[in-house]
């Protein structure tokens, strides 16, 4: 139909990804374009059809999700970006916001919540829906984690949560890719976190940075 909503899907589970496509495509004015597994197919497909939407699992393997939606924003800049997230408390929520997505949903949700945020987004709206209840509180180290960051961690997750990806980190900072990889693990390590994503969470949590992107009651200039 001429006013259909079109998107395309990303998800790592091709089970997952072929049945939610078929319920989303199902509905009379959302058109499933195109089916992706890996960040490259997310992007190429976004570069390739120029959806209304595209709906990313946070998860995606090869890439950080600060990475995967800035690729997908230069490829197709008028798409709007919907993460589906499998921690979506109101922390990882604002994480994920901050990294570039346009919204967020938990990934208990039923296709026809997806639905209705993947219309949302295509009006113009923001799309969240977190999880209900409230974030397992931490454990009682939390505070020496915070106190043992360095100032060169702490200006990382600054900038992770302006959006930079690792390469733009590497390039601003004259370090290499892999150095600032090296750096990046070791941060997650005393974080005590699995991912970059769950590090600018914590870092929300705890007041380190805040969801758009200050440090230290200071914004910092991407």
């Amino acid at each position: 139909m001429a006013n259909a909503v079109t998107l395309v899907l990303a998800d790592h589970h091709v089970l997952v990804a072929e049945g939610l496509g078929m319920l989303l495509d199902a509905e009379d004015d959302l058109v499933v374009l195109d089916l992706a597994h890996h960040t490259g197919q997310a992007v190429e497909s976004a570069a390739e059809h120029r959806p209304a939407v595209l709906v990313l699992d946070a998860d995606l393997p090869t890439s950080e999700l600060t990475e995967t939606l800035a690729a997908a924003k230069a490829a197709s800049p008028t798409t709007k970006l919907l993460v589906l997230s499998g921690d979506a408390y109101p922390e990882t929520t604002a994480a994920v916001l901050t990294s570039g997505a346009d919204g967020c949903l938990a990934k208990d949700r039923s296709s026809r919540q997806v639905a209705t945020a993947i219309r949302q987004l295509a009006a113009g709206e923001q799309a969240v829906l977190a999880a209900a209840q409230p974030a397992p509180g931490r454990d009682s180290s939390v505070q020496l984690r915070v106190r043992t960051l360095t100032p060169r961690e702490r200006e990382f997750l600054g900038l992770l949560a302006i959006g930079w990806s690792n390469r733009r980190i590497a390039g601003a900072m004259h370090l290499s890719y892999l150095t600032v990889r090296s750096h990046m693990q070791n941060l997650l390590l005393k974080l005590g976190v699995h991912s970059q994503l769950e590090a600018l969470a914590f870092a929300v949590e705890h007041g380190i940075v805040e969801a758009r992107g200050t440090l230290g009651g200071e914004r910092r200039s991407a």
